[in-house]
């Protein structure tokens, strides 16, 4: 009787590998395949791949028979493991790393909880210690993921039992600290590694020296945006502040913290600095009621308007890695969808290059793009390119009753010139930083 249930499990196993053929990938990752301009994707099992741009040369980093680290201290394939899932696998800034949300459902009263740091060279994983998570930050994902400019440094979001909290852990030997508490919570790095500023509640705070210690100084209070950003190069910060006047843009000096004032905003507003220069994109909305932006304008840092570059509804917008295009997603009204923009910031007619519905992970990221632009990009490094998940809008005249396929990942032209190409199946794709 154990003979035949030993035979009947393994003919079970062997039919499963069978079906999951096209998802398993035994791959060399060799000094010389060092992974840059590569796009990191999960699919629908909580499996992590990464791929090229043209959806050639696709590498296996986790779940059954993922690159690890064998006994032998080889890179080698491990066993099958289908109680584990994984997601949100994001990029270090040096392309080098991936950190990953992963649930183990051995225990279905209890399952483990952890972050996966994978050397996408050698393909060595190993895990962080997780900090008694109790629920998700996202869909799917117990985690919110976000490297600091170091690509040592990791910080994350986790609900905890004392609420929503930052960490910040050091990858190369696991230590982990709490930076703050409540919610909601968002936040940048500086350029340098070394701050943070964080949006708490209605608090906003500068955490300086995190090397050397933590503690926030109070910067300013006011709600109705979500994420504080440093400018790229870490000399500059920007937050909304509320004032008896209303509410205004403050764009801070890091070393003084000397201040100009850009007003006339939307109480909801979401911004961004460029990644090459001192211009910061600014979204908002005349109607306070309405969670849809209608206008996206690039203004100095000293506060003057440089051009108004969208005048439409729209939900989220990025900036491409040379800060020279943004690319937005507006509302497909007549097939009630979604629609990828592309425009240069010097004020040329805009492109439209796809007409999508979302993946839940998509969707999940474009509700916050202001937040998962600094640790998930879509651009590829050169800014010829985008990721999206989602499906293809299939016009109303042509569905005919048409149950639309799983989510996809698209690479898009930004040109408009060559055709969305779907790459792969899967629920959330990011570029590598370089």
């Amino acid at each position: 009787m154990n003979r035949m249930a030993l035979s009947v499990a393994l003919l079970s196993i062997l039919l499963l590998v069978s079906c999951l053929g096209r998802y398993v990938q035994r791959t060399d990752l060799s000094s010389e395949n060092v992974m840059v301009n590569r796009i990191a994707y999960v699919d629908s099992l909580g499996i992590v791949y990464t791929v090229s741009g043209d959806g050639t040369g696709r590498q296996q980093m986790s779940g059954s028979s993922y690159v690890g680290t064998g006994s032998s201290g080889s890179v080698m394939a491990q066993g099958l493991n289908f109680e584990t899932f994984h997601s949100w696998p994001t990029w270090s800034p040096d392309g080098s790393k991936l950190a990953v949300s992963r649930i183990g459902m051995g225990d279905a009263d209890q399952p483990s909880i952890s972050i996966v740091i994978i050397d996408v060279v050698s393909g060595r994983s190993r895990n962080i210690d997780d900090v008694n998570v109790v629920g998700m930050v996202a869909e799917n994902s117990p985690h919110y993921l976000y490297w600091a400019p170091d690509s040592r440094h990791l910080s994350f979001l986790a609900s905890t039992r004392v609420g929503l909290s930052l960490f910040m852990v050091d990858t190369d030997n696991g230590d982990i600290n709490a930076i703050d508490t409540g919610a909601p919570l968002y936040y940048s790095w500086s350029g340098d590694g070394l701050s943070m500023i964080v949006h708490t509640g209605a608090s906003i705070k500068l955490f300086e020296n995190l090397d050397s210690g933590i503690s926030g100084k109070d910067l300013s209070r006011a709600s109705g945006f979500r994420a504080p950003a440093f400018s790229k190069d870490g000399s500059r910060m920007a937050y909304l502040s509320e004032t008896d006047q209303g509410v205004s843009l403050k764009v801070v000096a890091s070393d003084d913290l000397k201040e100009v004032s850009v007003g006339d905003l939307g109480r909801f507003s979401a911004f961004m600095w460029s990644p090459s220069s001192n211009q910061i994109a600014i979204a908002d909305q005349d109607d306070d009621r309405n969670s849809v932006f209608s206008r996206l304008r690039i203004f100095s840092a000293d506060g003057n308007l440089e051009n108004t570059l969208v005048e439409e509804p729209f939900i989220a917008y990025f900036w491409s890695p040379d800060g020279r295009r943004l690319a937005w997603v507006g509302l497909d009204l007549e097939n009630e969808g979604f629609q990828w923009k592309v425009k240069d910031v010097n004020g040329s007619s805009s492109k439209s290059i796809f007409n999508f519905q979302p993946s839940r992970d998509q969707l999940t990221v474009l509700s916050f793009f202001d937040q998962y632009a600094y640790s998930n990009s879509p651009w590829s490094p050169d800014s010829t390119k985008l990721v999206v998940s989602g499906t293809k809008t299939i016009p109303f005249e042509q569905r005919n009753g048409h149950t639309p396929a799983g989510a996809r990942i698209y690479v898009l032209d930004v040109e408009g010139v060559n055709d969305p190409l779907d790459i792969a199946e899967g629920s959330f794709a990011s570029w590598s930083w370089n």
